[in-house]
């Protein structure tokens, strides 16, 4: 029953889960973009601790779980983007638990390259948007249609 009920708002999932990463990927990217060198200095120290990259490694691997067993849709619209994200969190998450010396290594190399960061946050950005825009979208067309529907409207005139 449970399947059915999932089955049948697809949509409203992917909506949710835009919600809650949309607004992250956006603030990270942002972040990324006006305070590279913050950033990149919060990514060194990250990155110097092993058992910070473990952890994360936990977490990033329970969120990918999560989007994927709530909403592994392989379609031909925005909402790949969610099932990609979930994937790539589950791989990201292994590698983190799994390898966490490569990890230090190789984020090492990367947050040295300023033009990288600033791909990553354009990416992100870009992304961010949007989720953002197809998760709190009809937030925005039941504000337009109300007050579209609350101004009086003009009757014609009678000759």
């Amino acid at each position: 029953m449970i399947y059915e009920k999932r089955e049948k708002q697809p949509m409203t999932t992917s909506k949710t889960i835009a919600r809650l990463m949309g607004p992250v990927m956006l603030a990270m990217g942002l972040g990324m973009v006006i305070e590279n060198d913050t950033m990149r200095e919060l990514s060194r120290e990250f990155l110097s601790n092993r058992g910070l990259i473990y952890l994360a490694g936990m977490l990033t691997l329970l969120a990918g779980l999560a989007i994927v067993n709530l909403h592994n849709l392989w379609t031909d619209d925005w909402r790949v983007i969610i099932t990609v994200f979930g994937w790539l969190a589950i791989v990201g998450g292994l590698f983190r638990i799994l390898l966490p010396g490569q990890v230090q290594a190789l984020g090492t190399g990367m947050t040295e390259n300023i033009a990288l960061m600033i791909i990553g946050g354009l990416a992100l950005i870009v992304l961010g948007g949007v989720l953002v825009y197809h998760g709190y979208g009809h937030f925005w067309e039941k504000r337009r249609h109300a007050v579209a529907s609350s101004r009086p409207r003009k009757r014609p005139r009678r000759k």
